[in-house]
Parts: structure tokens; C-alpha cells; sequence
């Protein structure tokens, strides 16, 4: 039996403080009575007695602290909850759900090089934004917020520092509820679909007119290939790719690509996700760098891609200090009520923030640490999933140079989004950026009637697509 998910570290350490609340345990029989669950099934002892070790001291690098102390060992080998008062911290704080904290923008000077050490602080508050957009930038992202379009300086604390940028396509918020399920099963099936011409039929007119003409521009992978487009648009040089393995695999998969094209010194400017696929722009030619071989699609596609370049980016990145702050919450090692009082966001995590710090520097190998890795790797970044991809690709790779954009890339582009302005909606802009991307990939031009209405319709067939 396969279960979908593997039971996390943090919530046995829940459940171990919560049966020594209750009353005094034998390790080994609740051990036996965890492994019952199946989620837990394949927990083995050594990796049960370290979550067992942590919640009575809280590990090597915390054990001198009284407060992390919640259990004690009995003389016949029981183990029972060290102080009264961790009982009334635990029923105050019990559950799962660790609400995301919402992240203050703030507007400061730009970081130039002589002030790139300067530490973070000051100017005034644009407004709010979800900490799940705001984790995944990296310095130097442009986004549109508060009317304005701003460059990502960085994050400290429970605020974002920006400052105003003149970049001609910014990213648009987005928020953890925009998160598209797509499931292996779901992903495998729409492959399979796009590679069967003579079952277009059966879809919606607009759906099968809109991959007919994919593949008269471009192309349509086989379901165990991906398909890689480079062309032109404006001054930046794009490349887009159709795993269709999910958003959450493609954000991951957009990082890393990224580092590794800015160390082929490609001079990468950014890149945006969707379900389906995603791109990355550059400031240089990637077509050519690829037709004249100083650009593989192989090597940049590499299993190994998951490893140092993956350590290194989740190094410079604040997400795992915000999977961290999740860990140690659900776990019990931050209590985020007290009698009488509750701790505000920002408390909870600077004070995250600071036992991470800490286990990182003298405790690497934390149980907690190995918990928010493993949270990150399956709830965040779906590595299991995106090495599943580079597997299943590897020698089956087609590549596309074009001369413009291509149908199938329209939604991918449009995610990258405009400036919006006081008279013009989100779904306007939304609208005109269409009719552009559209009238490129179909070689149409304005100023005939019958070019506009094949605008138009082209703009009716993507909405129904999406």
C-alpha cells in the first residue's frame, strides 16, 4: 500500500508531548502504537528516539535551557511531563494550522553597490502583502504593489524592503490559495492528450483549434519528452518549458534554472510559473547560445540540479527559516499563546528566527531541521516530483527556436503581468496583453476587420481555455 504522504517529524513531536500530558509512557510501547498509524508505518526507532530526545530537552544545542525541558525519564524507565505548566502550554497551543503571517512592504532608497551591506530599516509602509509570494523572490525581482512597480531589496524579520524600479514587466502578487492541485495522474493524462491529435475531437472547438495551431507554429511533446521554446520578444530572450508537473515543481524548477544559466553567464532577468509550464527570460540570446552548443539543454536539466544548486539557493532563501518557523511551532519548541497574552506574528518569528540561527550554526543535523526539510521538500518545492521529471526527460528533450511566441506559451507570458493605472481594470490589461501575445504568435496584423475579429476570437478561445 502506498500512502500519499509520509507522517511529519513535527506532528509526532506533538503527539509524544501530548501522551506524556496525559499521562506517564513507556517509550517502546508507543513507539509500537505510532508505528501503527500508517503514515508512520515505516518510522524506525533511532529516528523515533531523537524526536523523543528533543521533546524532553529540546537537543544538544537547546538542553541547557529550562524551558525546552518538558520531559524527565522516571526511575522504572516511564517518561511523564517535566513541570504542570508545559501542560497548560500545550492545550493552549495544540493544532496543525500555522496561520501564514501577512509581510509589511516598505519603501526605502535603492541598495546600490556601495550600500549593499546596509542593513535593512526604515521608510514608510506601502501596505501588506502574503508571505507566500513575498518568500520565493529573490533580490533584484520587480513586482507591482500599491500602484507602483518596486525591486525586492530584501526581508527581515516580518517585513519586506523595496524600492521603486522602472522594469517594464513586473510580477503581480500571488497568494497560496492560487496554488494549482495539479495531480502526477491528472499531468500524465493531459500529455498524453496533447499527443493525440486524432482525439482532439472530443474536446471543446476552441481547445482543439488552440493546439492545432500550436502545432502548426511549434509543436506537441510526445508524453515522455518536454518541449523547450527560445525566441525573441522585445529586448529579452525567452525560454519556455511544458513539464505540466504542477506549479509548486515549476517555481522550484524556474530558481534553480535560473542560478545555473546566470553562472553559464546567459544573464537570466527573471522568470514566472503557471500549472503547465514556465519561463525565464534573459538578456541574452538563448537560441543561440544553444545552436552553437554553448548552452545544453541535457546538462542544464541534470538529476544533479537537485543537489548543490537546490542547498545553495535554499542557503540564500528565507523560505526554509518560514518552513523552520512552522516546525518549531507545530512541534511545541514556540509557544505562540500564553496565559493571559498571545504572541504577535513578528514575535513568533524573530523568535523562529533565532533558534534557527543557532541550530544551524552548532546543531546542523536538529530533528527539527531535518523536519522543515522534509516540509519544504514535499509541501513547498515538490522535489520528489520535479526529480521524477528530470528522470523521466533526460535524452528527451525537443527544443523549438521561433521567431516569436508561440500559442502555447501566451498564459504562460501573461502571468509576468503589467503596470496596472487608475482607469484601466486587472482583467483590461489583462485583455490587451492578450490581444498582443495573441496577434504575435498568430502572425496576424491590426487594421483590417477581419484581423480584429481574429483577435478577438483568439482572446475568447484562451479565456476558455484557461
Amino acid at each position: 500500500v502506498t500512502f500519499a504522504r509520509t507522517g511529519t517529524l513535527d506532528v509526532l513531536a506533538q503527539h509524544i508531548t501530548c501522551m506524556a500530558c496525559q499521562a506517564p509512557f513507556d517509550a517502546g510501547q508507543l513507539y509500537d502504537e505510532v508505528r501503527s498509524a500508517l503514515p508512520y508505518a515505516a518510522l524506525n526507532r533511532e529516528t523515533f528516539d531523537r524526536v523523543l530526545a528533543f521533546v524532553a530537552t529540546g537537543g544538544y544545542a537547546l538542553k541547557s535551557y529550562d524551558r525546552f525541558a518538558r520531559l524527565k525519564e522516571t526511575d522504572n524507565g516511564l517518561w511523564r511531563i517535566a513541570h504542570p505548566k508545559f501542560v497548560q502550554q500545550y492545550r493552549l497551543n495544540a493544532g496543525t494550522i500555522v496561520d501564514s503571517p501577512m509581510i509589511k512592504v516598505r519603501m526605502i532608497r535603492a541598495r546600490g553597490a556601495a550600500s549593499k551591506d546596509r542593513a535593512l530599516a526604515g521608510g514608510r509602509v506601502l501596505g501588506e502583502v502574503d508571505e507566500y509570494f513575498i518568500e520565493q523572490l529573490p533580490p533584484g525581482a520587480t513586482f507591482v504593489f500599491a500602484g507602483e512597480i518596486v525591486r525586492f531589496e530584501g526581508l527581515k524579520d516580518t517585513e519586506a524592503f523595496v524600492s521603486r524600479s522602472a522594469a517594464a514587466d513586473p510580477m503581480i502578487p500571488s497568494y497560496a490559495g492560487g496554488k494549482f492541485p495539479l495531480s502526477t495522474h491528472l499531468a500524465k493524462r493531459v500529455r498524453r492528450m496533447l499527443a493525440e491529435p486524432q482525439h482532439w475531437s472530443n474536446l471543446p472547438r476552441p481547445v482543439a483549434e488552440w493546439l492545432a495551431l500550436q502545432s502548426e507554429k511549434s509543436l506537441l511533446p510526445e508524453p515522455d519528452e518536454v518541449l523547450i521554446e527560445t525566441f525573441p520578444r522585445g529586448n529579452r530572450h525567452h525560454m519556455v518549458l511544458y513539464p505540466f508537473e504542477g506549479r509548486l515543481a515549476h517555481q522550484t524548477l524556474g530558481m534553480l534554472l535560473t542560478r545555473r544559466l546566470e553562472r553559464l553567464n546567459a544573464r537570466p532577468l527573471g522568470f514566472v510559473a503557471n500549472d503547465y509550464g514556465l519561463s525565464v527570460w534573459a538578456a541574452t540570446d538563448l537560441s543561440r547560445l544553444i545552436e552553437d552548443g554553448t548552452l545544453s539543454l541535457s546538462q542544464l536539466l541534470e538529476q544533479d540540479i537537485l543537489g548543490d544548486d537546490l542547498d545553495a539557493w535554499l542557503a540564500e532563501s528565507n523560505l526554509m527559516k518560514r518552513t523552520f518557523r512552522t516546525a518549531a511551532v507545530i512541534a511545541g519548541l514556540i509557544e505562540r499563546r500564553h496565559p493571559g497574552r498571545e504572541k504577535s506574528g513578528r514575535q513568533v518569528t524573530m523568535s523562529t528566527d533565532l533558534v534557527y540561527d543557532v541550530l544551524r550554526k552548532h546543531e546542523p543535523h536538529h530533528i527539527l531541521l531535518e523536519a522543515a526539510w522534509a516540509d519544504a521538500a514535499t509541501g513547498l518545492l515538490d522535489i520528489a516530483r520535479l526529480g521524477d521529471f528530470l528522470s523521466r526527460i533526460a535524452g528527451h528533450i525537443r527544443h523549438r527556436a521561433l521567431d516569436r511566441v508561440s500559442p502555447l506559451s501566451v498564459p504562460i507570458l501573461l502571468e509576468i503581468g503589467k503596470e496596472p493605472v487608475a482607469r484601466l481594470t486587472r482583467e483590461d490589461l489583462l485583455r490587451d496583453a492578450a490581444a498582443d501575445l495573441i496577434r504575435e504568435a498568430t502572425e496576424q496584423r491590426t487594421g483590417t476587420g477581419h484581423g480584429d475579429a481574429s483577435i478577438e476570437t483568439g482572446t475568447a478561445r484562451l479565456r476558455r481555455v484557461q
